[in-house]
């Protein structure tokens, strides 16, 4: 006789965890029982494994080491230009990649410059973002492969100047329009936090649906190519691995991580996060100065609870979020 189908059960409601405990919200599934242990673990970088200060604690440190030990291919995934510190961070953690920088637009190997994928804006659509920005009186900053190129640098304070300027490949040009051919990444249009919640309206009215639009704080917007996010990266760099969606695990804290949670098998959101970026994971960990990101790795790999501890004295007294 034919087997009646199961219904497919409802995701469980969102349950705050007993006081002291270092999930700070948790889906009521059990991850151990429903999908396999995660071959691939990508993790944002600012905000997750970096504190406050930009600084990578020793014990992230170790555990991102064991974690690798264990056959884990483990990925950075960030907004970050891959000569923005990409290059030596992944030294420090002994992560030889490739690794997704520009919010997914390139996947590349920061230490050498070996480009795995790369996904350019079209033309056209490179054109009307220039046009864009001198029509809201915006000076944009273009990431091209080697680096950034500007007409002027923004004036909304010191915050872009030294991220621009520093490392290898920025260069004053006349006319961005000229790129056109150059294989622009990204334009990125500087706003400061007063100006954000307006350009950001404006920029998705405009390219919704023809271009990626991302911003990972109040500093700007970038417009990228239709479909590039951190989430779509992920997912084809697992499925070069032959890995699938379910053997995925992901950790961030921001806007521009979203979808790169909700597609992963296992996810895990940091405290500080947005409400809305909070609801795409299965579990919140606290902050970054709390070293929540280690919550997050004890709970995607239990075998390796004791290896991934914080050191003594290594995490302050965990404060329970509202």
């Amino acid at each position: 006789s034919r087997r009646a189908s199961r219904p497919t059960p409802a995701r469980p409601p969102r349950r705050a965890h007993v006081r002291g405990s270092p999930v700070i919200e948790a889906h009521a599934r059990l991850h151990s029982e429903l999908l396999p242990r995660p071959r691939l673990l990508a993790c944002d970088i600012d905000g997750t494994l970096l504190d406050d200060r930009g600084i990578l604690p020793a014990s992230i440190r170790d555990a991102i080491a064991a974690i690798a030990g264990s056959g884990v291919e483990v990925v950075l995934a960030t907004g970050r230009s891959p000569w923005s510190g990409i290059a030596e961070l992944t030294e420090r953690l002994g992560l030889p990649g490739p690794h997704i920088t520009m919010q997914g637009a390139l996947v590349s190997v920061p230490a050498t410059g070996e480009v795995h994928r790369l996904r350019a804006l079209a033309p056209a659509l490179y054109s009307e973002a220039i046009g864009f920005a001198d029509e809201l009186g915006i000076d944009a900053v273009v990431a091209l492969l080697d680096g950034h190129r500007a007409e002027r640098l923004p004036d909304v304070g010191e915050l872009f100047v030294t991220p621009l300027t520093e490392g290898r490949g920025f260069r004053y040009v006349e006319g961005l329009e000229r790129l056109v051919d150059e294989r622009p990444i990204r334009v990125f249009l500087p706003t400061g936090p007063e100006r954000h919640g307006a350009v950001r309206r404006l920029v998705v009215s405009r390219f919704a649906g023809r271009a990626s639009i991302v911003w990972s704080d109040l500093t700007g917007v970038e417009i990228l190519a239709p479909g590039t996010h951190k989430g779509e990266a992920v997912s084809w760099l697992a499925s070069t691995r032959g890995i699938s969606p379910e053997e995925v695990a992901a950790v961030g804290d921001a806007a521009n991580d979203a979808e790169m949670l909700r597609g992963a098998g296992w996810s895990a959101a940091m405290g500080s996060a947005p409400p809305d970026v909070r609801a795409c994971a299965d579990i919140v960990v606290p902050p970054s100065r709390d070293l929540g990101v280690l919550d997050a790795f004890a709970w995607f790999f239990p075998d390796l609870a004791g290896d991934v501890a914080p050191r003594a004295g290594d995490r302050p007294a965990l404060v329970p979020l509202p």
